[in-house]
């Protein structure tokens, strides 16, 4: 049976080695982090990304190793995904989950792969061993496993990894804004005229945990604080999401399974229970383009402020009604 590629037992960040597949690669073919068209349209050539230790690296530098395999299998998914999001949010919303995960997952993984070849060259020039958790091995690992399927077949038995939502926003076509948050490997990404928000490995579980506010927005459209908010309550719910063993992975003729634990169903999708301050912080975090603080934005024994939801009604606020700039 063909040995499934898992790059952190060990630790394997060589640039003669696919980052997807673990094939021997020629030390020459490379795919970017983030796709040549994105950088060319938002002229992020030269600007960067603050990595561990305070290092600034340029978005055009950040490359990763790969097979022609899966060289071919990125340009086509930069292709696909350009189409639909130099067209929008329409044209977005037609694009599989699947296609969104494996876009988001490159380059969400892409980013912290840079970080480890950084990190692993200076912990060996220390003479120290370079260490990840235990958890965050796992939930990389299944990172990679579930890439894999831009090259060959990967199943889902009967769950679904992730929550993805698409919401149009009220966004300059000018702005380009990503966030990423890899110990629950959450994603954020506005521009052009929709955002997209997720959580990579939660099995659904925080769409159906938000499924009453996901409810009452809808298909809204969204003023850029309200998507940011939507984010928030993504990450939120994340952190508060039990972790679960690992998955069940296996490899049958040619096609990598993932099955669910098998536990009880009450357990699958449990949350530590909610702290209203402790929200409004990642609130303060994500509002702080609008100058906005935690007194603003949370009093005891009061709620949280929301700009989606409307405490007394309960409906969605629409965007003119929330008063803060565009």
């Amino acid at each position: 049976m063909e040995q499934l590629f898992n790059p952190f037992e060990p630790l394997s960040f060589s640039p003669d080695k696919c980052f997807l597949t673990g094939n021997k690669t020629d030390n020459k073919t490379f795919v970017p982090v983030f796709p040549q068209w994105l950088l060319e349209r938002y002229n992020l050539h030269d600007s960067g990304i603050m990595l561990l230790d305070g290092i600034k690296m340029k978005y055009s530098e950040m490359v990763l190793p790969a097979s022609a395999e899966t060289v071919s299998a990125i340009k086509n998914l930069d292709e696909i995904t350009r189409e639909a999001f130099e067209k929008g949010y329409d044209a977005v919303t037609k694009l599989s989950e699947t296609i969104l995960f494996q876009w988001m997952a490159r380059v969400l993984y892409g980013v912290l792969y840079q970080d480890f070849v950084y990190v692993i060259k200076q912990h060996a020039q220390s003479g120290k061993p370079f260490e990840i958790s235990a958890l965050l091995k796992q939930r990389l690992k299944n990172l990679v496993l579930m890439m894999q399927s831009l090259v060959r077949p990967v199943e889902y038995r009967n769950f679904t990894p992730w929550s993805i939502r698409c919401y149009k926003v009220n966004i300059s076509k000018d702005i380009f804004n990503y966030k990423d948050e890899t110990q629950d490997l959450n994603f954020c990404l506005s521009m052009n005229d929709f955002g997209v928000v997720a959580c990579l490995q939660d099995n659904g579980a925080v769409a159906e945990y938000n499924k009453e506010v996901l409810d009452t927005v809808g298909n809204a459209v969204l003023h850029p604080a309200q998507f940011e908010e939507m984010y928030g309550r993504f990450i939120y719910s994340n952190y508060l999401l039990r972790k679960l063993p690992d998955y069940k992975i296996r490899n049958e003729n040619g096609t990598t399974v993932f099955e669910l634990p098998e536990i009880a169903a009450g357990e699958m999708k449990k949350f530590s229970p909610w702290q209203d301050e402790i929200f409004a912080q990642v609130l303060a975090n994500l509002w702080k383009p609008w100058g906005l603080t935690m007194n603003d934005i949370y009093t005891f024994p009061n709620s949280p402020l929301s700009y989606l939801i409307n405490e007394r009604t309960y409906e969605f606020i629409p965007p003119d009604y929330i008063g803060l700039p565009y």
